[in-house]
């Protein structure tokens, strides 16, 4: 199962970090489920690149900490992680505060055939709200 602990490092590394958000299209399964995406946002292939792209836009300088990437019995990845960055952009209706902030996630992905099928996730993004202030509009 360590090729697909690759594929989502591949997809946090190359995506999140570096801000390639194209190599979805050969990352993500055309008929992915998120069972978890954020307000606002579907879950599904589409729904990953529009997060993606408002993650890219809004938080420039990011840098990601991995405290683990484990497979469980039953063949899925569970990734967690920590981004800081900079607020530089709009992110779910906040205005960029120009503040760094630290952002953390425990997510479990589904690979299959080399690409993400399936995730499930909770992403803590407390210190963006505290630093952003009200909503825009």
């Amino acid at each position: 199962m360590a090729a697909d602990a690759d594929v989502v490092r591949r997809m946090t590394n190359e995506v999140f970090l570096a801000g390639n958000v194209g190599a979805l299209d050969e990352l993500l399964a055309d008929n992915l489920i998120d069972h978890d995406p954020p307000p606002g946002i579907p879950g599904t292939k589409n729904g990953w690149k529009q997060l993606a792209g408002m993650v890219v836009g809004a938080f420039s300088n990011r840098k990601m900490e991995f405290d683990d990437y484990d497979t469980t019995s039953d063949g899925c990845v569970v990734e967690s992680w920590a981004m800081t960055g900079t607020h530089s952009g709009e992110a779910f209706g906040l205005p960029p505060s120009g503040q760094e902030v630290r952002v953390r996630g425990m997510e479990l992905f589904r690979v299959d055939g080399g690409k993400v099928v399936e995730h499930w996730g909770v992403v803590d993004m407390s210190d963006v709200f505290m630093k952003a202030g009200p909503p825009a509009g």
